[in-house]
């Protein structure tokens, strides 16, 4: 009777929209590296490097809902609670990797720009 009601509270802890307590950061607003100033490449870098760190900060919380789901799918009852935790644990781990890609993308953009930026001076 002790797993059952384990299972059942961890389910209610994660609530059905787990993915909700972690808060995914907007990409910043990249200079244009063509026309930008040294002044505004610099506060590019600055933002670049912000968002990469909450990127970090929202991939831990997204692992923490991973975990969560991984668990609570060993200990699920039944096949509908089964799907459900399977389906929460592939839309995290969709999250994580969507994350990284963002960060990916918005370096590859700002080091266009660097280049951008060095060939106009």
């Amino acid at each position: 009777m002790q797993k059952p009601i384990s299972a059942i509270a961890l389910v209610l802890a994660l609530g059905s929209n787990a993915l909700w307590a972690c808060d995914q950061p907007a990409s910043p607003t990249l200079p244009k590296g063509a026309e930008a100033s040294m002044d505004e490449m610099v506060a590019g870098q600055s933002a670049v490097k912000s968002f990469q760190s909450a990127l970090q900060s929202y991939r831990d919380c997204v692992s923490v809902d991973i975990e969560s789901a991984k668990a609570a799918l060993k200990e699920a009852g039944n096949a509908a609670e089964k799907e459900r935790l399977a389906a929460e644990h592939a839309s995290a781990v969709a999250a994580f990797n969507k994350a990284v890609e963002m960060e990916e993308a918005i370096a590859g953009q700002f080091n266009i720009e660097i280049r951008a930026f060095k060939a106009k001076n």
